[in-house]
């Protein structure tokens, strides 16, 4: 029955991927924060960089795959995946996922920049 109202799996995936940001360096967080205001009056800047960073190492520092197929993003963010191979955070990288997005030719050339550094990935 696709009576009213009804979702499919395209507008599930849609509302589930819609606005998914591209990973962000610690470095580039930290630049970030210093334009936040926390409304608990403290200053948790440090503590908020030092937490990020702690985990983006981990969880990059794991990651064999990347999955980021079809979340409709551009050159800016192939331009922040490539920044993040370019660090050297992805070094078990085996696979990197970008189809079904709208990367253009800058976007490709950063991309195609940083690849060198991920001497794992054997699947883009």
């Amino acid at each position: 029955d696709s009576g009213e109202g009804a979702v499919g799996w395209g507008d599930l995936k849609r509302a589930c991927t819609q606005g998914r940001r591209a990973p962000v360096l610690p470095s580039a967080l930290e630049e970030e924060l210093e334009r936040k205001h926390f409304t608990n009056g403290k200053d948790d800047r440090p503590a908020v960089a030092e937490l990020y960073a702690a985990g983006f190492k981990a969880r990059f520092g794991a990651a064999e795959v990347l999955r980021y197929a079809g979340l409709g993003w551009g050159d800016d963010e192939a331009k922040a995946v490539a920044a993040v191979l370019a660090a050297g955070a992805a070094p078990k990288l085996r696979e990197l996922s970008l189809g079904e997005n709208s990367i253009g030719a800058e976007g490709a050339r950063a991309l195609a920049g940083a690849l060198p550094r991920v001497t794992a990935l054997k699947v883009l």
